[in-house]
């Protein structure tokens, strides 16, 4: 048996859906790529550039001193539950700047070579429709 043939019609129909995938999945994929990059960028130059604290909100503290007189005992309290409280704030600022740059990195891993292939993709079709 012969393979079937299609019609012209069907071929016009079928090159214009390849065409707008073409174009959607490399728009996307271009999309997330430069997302992901400027998440690498805001989180590299806010931890090591320009040294931003993002977390100014207030929590209840890990220490209570309150039920302490005043003096030594209540100062020393204070001291302890103002390093903890740093420490803690280190603590949440690290762990989510490393859970956005490993978005952004992942992000730019995947979307590079797909957005890559697409595109080569495409500029064959341009070559192949130019001949």
């Amino acid at each position: 048996m012969s393979p079937k043939k299609t019609s012209p019609d069907k071929k016009d129909k079928i090159s214009i859906v390849r065409f707008i995938y073409l174009y959607i999945i490399t728009a996307i994929t271009f999309i997330v790529f430069i997302i992901g990059a400027i998440t690498i960028v805001d989180v590299v130059l806010k931890a090591y550039v320009f040294d931003v604290d993002e977390y100014e909100w207030s929590r209840p503290p890990t220490i209570y001193c309150e039920n302490l007189t005043r003096g030594p005992e209540y100062e020393d309290c204070l001291k302890r539950r103002e390093a903890a409280e740093e420490k803690e704030d280190a603590r949440i600022i690290s762990k989510d700047s490393a859970r956005r740059l490993s978005i952004g990195i992942a992000q730019v891993i995947v979307a590079f070579p797909l957005w890559i292939f697409h595109w080569r993709i495409i500029e064959r079709d341009r070559k192949r429709r130019r001949k």
